[in-house]
This record gives structure tokens, sequence and C-alpha cells, in this order.
């Protein structure tokens, strides 16, 4: 695990075998290659720092797992090219970046997330929550709604990117229900028969959440299921 000094710890996102880091995107301190500034050549300061950032938290966490020096350059399609055999997830808010990768034969899925609280209006939720998940945040104490929204929409854009790569790109916000556990850091998901058909039965989604300085880290790992 690598973090910079006062940035919450994502490792506990993730079972062993995943590898993190994590910063404040004003504390990067990482020049971008060429083939990297390419990418981001034509876009205004903020988005150069916070993809800056994500470069900086994605080498680090590479290093952690003992790959070294690879560039990470861009798909096609807009994703990261991760090095061979190797799967990453990346995320910023305006204010923090991480990034967390770990070997295929390990996991065949990750994604990870970071939403500011104050961001997910309850307006936001009701487009983005399913009719059971805004039930269940209605039966929770009412100064607490922020936090379940927040969780709620985090974790389904770390699905998405667990996900997309197996199942294409087809996965809307409704197709995976998201029940936090009462150990206070983890959620259960269920998902939709058109998502959940495409994904090999050997297979098990695990999903992990902390809440930091009013910003809401969600992290997921697609994982074989434990022989009985």
């Amino acid at each position: 695990m690598y973090k910079m000094p006062n940035a919450p710890d994502i490792r506990q996102l993730f079972p062993d075998r995943v590898f993190t880091a994590c910063c404040r995107i004003e504390d990067k301190d990482y020049v971008l290659r060429r083939e990297e500034y390419d990418a981001v050549k034509d876009a205004v300061t903020k988005r150069r720092n916070e993809f800056g950032a994500g470069r900086m938290c994605a080498q680090a966490a590479l290093e952690l797992q003992g790959t070294k020096g690879f560039v990470l350059v861009r798909n096609p399609d807009g994703s990261t090219a991760w090095p061979t055999g190797i799967i990453g997830t990346i995320s910023h808010s305006d204010l923090w970046c991480g990034a967390a990768v770990a070997r295929q034969s390990d996991y065949a899925g990750i994604g990870f997330d970071i939403e500011a609280l104050d961001r997910i209006t309850h307006k936001i939720a009701e487009r983005v929550l399913i009719d059971r998940e805004m039930d269940w945040v209605s039966r929770q104490p009412g100064d607490e709604n922020r936090k379940w929204f927040t969780l709620m929409f985090s974790a389904k854009e770390s699905i998405y990117k667990c996900l997309s790569p197996l199942v294409g790109g087809d996965i809307r916000f409704s197709d995976a229900e998201i029940i936090p556990r009462a150990d206070g850091r983890s959620f259960e998901t269920r998902l939709t028969e058109k998502i959940s058909s495409r994904v090999p039965s050997s297979l098990i989604l695990r999903g992990r959440y902390l809440l930091h300085e009013e910003e809401m880290f969600s992290g997921v790992v697609l994982i074989k299921k434990q022989a009985p």
C-alpha cells in the first residue's frame, strides 16, 4: 500500500494481492511522460492535474505489485492500457485520486470510485437508485441520507468499472442493487439477470467502502468462489 500523508487507507477496500495508491490531487509530484501528455495536451489545467495524479497513483500501485517503468497509454476507447496480465482501476474526485491494481490470475475484475457527499443530491439519487434502495435509505436516520446516496452511487460506478470489460459496456445503474452490511464497511450486490447471466457462476463480487473527510471511497473485486 502507498499513500500520501493524511490520505485515506484505500488498501482496506480490497482483499489480499491488490495493490493501491492514494493522494490529494494538489499533492501530486509526477511529470507526465510524452505518451501520457499527448492524451491531455489540449485539456484544461484541472483535467491535466487530475490525469497526472491518476498516473502517479497507478505507477505507484504497479511498482508495489512489481511492475516498474511501464508507460500507461490509452486504448482507442479511452480506457487505460494496463500491462499484460494486470487489471487496474483509477478514480478521482475534485480533491482525491487513487488507483488499485492486481494480477488477472488472482482476480477477474476490479473497480474503484471516489465521490464527494455534496455532489450526490436527492435528485440525482432518484435517477440512480432503484426503488428498493430508496426505500432502504428512507428507513435510515435522516442525517445519513447523503452518506447512503453517495455510497450507492459510488458502488455502482465501481461495479461498472469492474464488470464492463467482462460483460460489455451495457450496464445501467439499475442493473446493480447495493445492500449495505451491518459491519459499516462492506456491501452486497444483486445484479439483474441481464448482467448476472454474463458473469461466470464461479465468480462473485465483493465490495467495501469507507468515508473520509466527506468523501466516499468504494472498491469491488470479482473473485472465484471458495470450494465448499
